[in-house]
């Protein structure tokens, strides 16, 4: 069979194939056209195109219910198949009889509240009724319950809702809609009358196309374009509970099988098929496995088939738990109250309790069948489980780490794995660490495998877990710190020139070894130095089987006797002054202007006009130096009216070096006056008559040639 989108089958209790159908077609259980199995009036491209019903009471008559595409004329209609036809594979006795036109893509099918009748639920086109038709053993009820409720499905503002599926919780209590248009509605389904009320809209992050229950209705599943998305259906805002727990290609078909797991198309013309393999679970522990059932070579499209939604799906057997020495718990939970209840564990045991245990004396793979029966219906199930031994944890030891002197260190915690493992395969079981023992139960908190003690000595609790199942075993091991030794030395140490420097490194430690030019020598705690470079001495402490190291590079300097080479100035500022000192000589030399305050930068800054001796050391006590420097500034004005105050202009410390010459002029740049540092400088006058009160400019030579420039005035 090749279709687009629509298709249902139907098999009996042993899970063997009847017959199935695209909605237009029906085969039989051999692949082969049932002779009347053409000409339904489905489509191809209808979301769910059919779905097929046992009629209650037969063990032989079977009812197909067809979709039309969105809006078509052909509408919902309904044929019936009679397996003891054709030689017991089966025939179409009566086709396509309408019950209601037109209607959307959307058919369901579920049990009603008597666990023996059957809904058939599909969505009005042009309005926002749903139908919902009862199957009982007197036939199909033509005369469908209306509920106007939710939203109106037409061609207009509302056509993307036409497509998508829609199905009914197993418990029969919730129906979910999906929509292209960027939601879910969600409602409530009373499975006593097949009422459908109270719309709730999901919104989703991109066209919807699949919805799907959990086999206990907690957990609504869905399929968007690159999502697939669960919702709490028991949260108080079941929209705001939406997490991703997957990723697929495309929007496709999601389903509720009779083995508890939910199956999903992850992308077009795909050779597999996805699985969600414990849907009851909240969050990514639902184990989405992506491309698992192998299809044979064939592709699917979009669709998966369409069947009746059975109470009976709701098997939880609870698998996590399959140990040697555990009982497995097997719940059976069903809308359905059933007067009997028969377990077969598939191990020659058997039990008529509802909820009950079972210990399996051996690992192994066991096939266990419920048969569930209330008055003449009777149902049965089954479900693979998988029992494994008891994981054993192997016996770590104690680790032991050099650390921080607060006794702290990181520990590769996975180092461990191959003692705690012992012969249990690697990629079968998994070993987690926690701080704890009660984490280590409730496996919460894991460790990171690179992680650092908070106690010195700190238990940790080593919990290993075979990967398909909850069994486990607990193991500890203590975590030691060692304080690594502690170097207290400088980083830095010189000596003069024609000498040596003797290092002293902290006494009491075990071993001291020192590496100077890449060759490594050992020693003491002292060691005397003649050559500069860099060096390193490491030191190491025993403790127990742990030695602990620690090494310290320091840097030797030979330092010279310093020599000046100048002094480099910048002045004529009244307090933003500078000198430079260059040197000749390399050491580590310190630096003053007043013989008593040293620094070790060769830069002072800030200064004010004046003389300054300028004084240089070694610190190993190498030696020293000296020079002096003056900073000159200049008067703004002066007042040569012979009151023995400011009568004449001269540059401020010029005096300081003799050679400095001082040219000033007039405002048309005629010279006035030439006169040295060490003169009295400038009266006012030229050729002995008095100048008038004005500004005057003036150049000051250096004895290095450098000049400076600026201007006075004369006030009279």
């Amino acid at each position: 069979m090749s279709t687009m989108e629509g298709s249902a089958s139907i098999s009996d209790n042993n899970g063997n194939i009847l017959f199935y159908t695209d909605g237009i077609s029906v085969w039989n259980r051999y692949n082969f056209k049932m002779p009347n199995g053409n000409g339904l009036l489905g489509d191809k491209s209808t979301t769910q195109a059919a779905v097929i019903v046992p009629k209650p009471g037969s063990q032989t008559r079977y009812y197909i219910f067809t979709a039309d595409d969105a809006g078509g004329p052909d509408g919902l209609r309904y044929s019936e198949v009679d397996m003891q036809a054709d030689n017991g594979k089966g025939d179409v006795v009566n086709a396509n009889v309408l019950l209601v036109t037109p209607v959307t893509e959307k058919i369901t099918a579920s049990y009603h509240a008597n666990g023996n009748d059957i809904w058939i639920t599909t969505h009005q086109w042009g309005g926002n009724a749903f139908y919902s038709f009862k199957v009982t053993s007197a036939g199909v009820n033509t005369a469908p319950v209306i509920s106007n409720t939710g939203l109106v499905i037409d061609g207009a503002e509302n056509s993307g809702h036409y497509a998508g599926w829609m199905s009914i919780s197993p418990n029969g209590k919730k129906l979910a809609s999906a929509s292209s248009l960027f939601a879910i509605e969600l409602f409530d389904f009373e499975n006593t009358t097949g009422i459908v009320s109270n719309p709730v809209t999901l919104k989703t992050p991109a066209k919807c196309y699949g919805v799907e229950f959990s086999p206990n209705s907690k957990l609504l599943y869905a399929t968007t374009d690159g999502l697939i998305l669960q919702y709490q259906l028991n949260a108080a805002d079941v929209s705001a509970s939406q997490i991703q727990i997957g990723t697929i290609d495309v929007a496709s078909s999601i389903k509720l099988a009779p083995d508890s797991k939910i199956y999903l198309v992850d992308k077009y013309l795909s050779q597999t098929l996805s699985v969600i393999k414990r849907p009851n679970v909240i969050g990514t522990g639902c184990n989405v496995s992506l491309n698992t059932i192998d299809l044979g070579g064939k592709e699917t499209f979009v669709g998966l088939p369409n069947f009746l939604t059975s109470p009976y799906y709701l098997l939880d057997i609870n698998t996590e738990n399959d140990c040697t020495d555990t009982s497995v718990a097997f719940q059976a939970v069903s809308t359905l109250d059933p007067e009997e209840i028969e377990w077969d564990f598939g191990d020659g045991n058997y039990s008529n309790n509802a909820n009950t245990t079972h210990t399996y004396s051996t690992p192994g793979t066991y096939t266990v069948k419920l048969k569930a029966k209330r008055k003449s219906l009777s149902r049965y199930y089954s479900k693979q489980i998988s029992v494994f031994g008891a994981p054993v944890a192997g016996e770590a030891t104690d680790m032991h780490s050099c650390g921080s002197a607060e006794g702290y260190a990181a520990f590769n915690l996975a180092e461990q794995d191959a003692a705690i493992l012992g012969n249990q395969p690697a990629d079968q079981f998994t070993v987690t660490y926690y701080a704890t023992q009660e984490d280590a139960i409730s496996a919460s908190n894991i460790l990171p495998t690179t992680y650092t003690n908070t106690l010195n000595p700190q238990t940790i609790y080593a919990r290993i877990s075979r990967n398909s199942g909850a069994c486990y075993d607990i193991t500890s091991f203590t975590l030691n710190v060692t304080p690594a030794p502690v170097l207290d030395m400088d980083d830095n140490y010189s000596f003069c020139e024609n000498s040596y420097v003797v290092i002293s490194a902290p006494k009491g430690f075990d071993s001291y070894t020192w590496t100077y030019n890449g060759k490594t020598e050992s020693g003491t705690y002292q060691k005397s130095i003649n050559k500069d470079g860099t060096y390193m001495l490491t030191v190491s402490k025993t403790t127990g089987a742990t030695i602990c190291e620690t090494t310290h590079s320091f840097t030797i300097t030979e330092s010279q006797k310093p020599q000046i080479v100048k002094l480099e100035t910048t002045e004529w500022t009244d307090s933003t002054n500078s000198i430079s000192v260059i040197m000749a000589t390399t050491g580590n030399y310190e630096y003053s202007i007043d013989g008593n305050t040293y620094q070790d930068e060769p830069v002072f800054e800030n200064l004010k006009p004046g003389e300054y001796t300028v004084m240089v050391r070694d610190k190993g006590g190498c030696g020293q130096d000296k020079a002096e420097a003056v900073l000159l500034m200049y008067p703004k004005f002066f007042t040569p009216n012979g009151d023995g105050i400011h009568d004449n202009w001269q540059v401020k410390h010029a005096w300081f070096t003799s050679e400095t010459s001082i040219t000033v002029m007039d405002r048309y740049g005629k010279i006035v006056s030439s006169f040295r540092g060490n003169s009295p400088g400038w009266d006012g006058t030229f050729n002995g008559y008095q100048l008038p009160a004005s500004d005057y400019w003036f150049i000051i030579t250096k004895k290095d040639g450098k000049e400076y420039k600026g201007h006075f005035s004369l006030m009279r």
